[in-house]
């Protein structure tokens, strides 16, 4: 049995889910341990429930048996005394992709695996998966008009939890202002009369900066509008300029125009140097400069 811990928000739920998938595909006796989400100060939900898909969910026994189910104070108790399980699986993010584990058995998987090598090869598959649902909100439905209509180009920034002390330190500085601005220039210069559509968890601060740039509009925040909307929103967009977040990942790969451009930064994390996370085919920009 092989079971993926699952943890995070939506965008790396479905970096883990989607690992499930291809294991599943493989032919693997493969299960899903959800207990990161019954932990009572747990700060994320599962996510996946908004999709057509279906799955195994590993029992505490199981959990128990190969991994850590640290939500418990007796797991935590044991994990110390004892230290981690031969069968517990750690992802290095500083090697990236890691083939490895898709040869394993009897393991627990504890990572977000984010890279598109593990189920590239099962692309139809994950994009049936990941099918949003039909009814969507009033004004994303508006949107969604404009933006199908239009050489449309989203921009993702994230802030929020990204400007914590600690989340800035591997996230922060990346992509900066001047990373925006280059991948707004450089994909004017790719596409005909590119309209942008600007999403953000911080759409006020994005106002300050962008606002009055002639081609963008900022996504209001709209109550009605749940946060998965803004990733089906993305996706539709004939082109997109991400954040080094899973969210907007997520938002490009789904995009289905054949002929998209995606401008991803250069680096993901400022404490690790693998990028494997960053598709090949993507063009990566610099804060500071033109980037490759």
């Amino acid at each position: 049995m092989v079971i993926v811990k699952m943890s995070g928000g939506l965008g790396n739920q479905m970096f883990q889910y989607a690992l499930y998938r291809k294991m599943q595909q493989a032919g693997k006796d493969v299960k899903l341990d959800l207990s990161a989400f019954q932990d009572k100060n747990a700060f994320r939900k599962f996510s996946l429930n908004i999709f057509p898909i279906d799955y195994q969910t590993a029992d505490l026994a199981e959990c128990r048996k190969l991994g850590e189910c640290s939500y418990r104070p007796v797991d935590k108790l044991r994990k110390k005394m004892f230290g981690l399980k031969k069968s517990y699986y750690q992802e290095d993010l500083d090697k990236g992709y890691q083939p490895e584990i898709l040869e394993m058995d009897s393991v627990y998987l504890d990572g977000y695996w984010q890279c598109e090598r593990y189920f590239q090869d099962i692309r139809e598959k994950i994009l049936e998966d990941y099918t949003f649902p039909k009814k969507i909100s009033t004004g994303s439905s508006r949107l969604q008009e404009r933006i199908e209509n239009t050489e449309s180009v989203s921009i993702h920034i994230r802030r929020g939890d990204y400007l914590d002390a600690a989340n800035y330190k591997i996230y922060g500085n990346i992509c900066t202002v001047e990373y925006y601005q280059n991948a707004i220039s450089r994909m004017c210069k790719l596409c005909e009369s590119p309209e942008f559509y600007l999403f953000s968890n911080d759409p006020e601060w994005a106002k300050k900066i962008f606002g009055d740039t002639e081609g963008i509009t900022i996504v209001e925040e709209d109550k009605e509008r749940p946060d998965y909307e803004d990733m089906f929103l993305m996706s539709r967009c004939k082109h997109n300029i991400i954040a080094n977040s899973s969210f907007s990942w997520w938002a490009a790969w789904l995009n289905q125009n054949e002929n998209k451009r995606v401008i991803a930064p250069v680096k993901w994390f400022n404490n690790h140097f693998a990028t494997d996370v960053i598709c090949d085919d993507w063009i990566r920009i610099d804060g500071n400069h033109k980037g490759a």
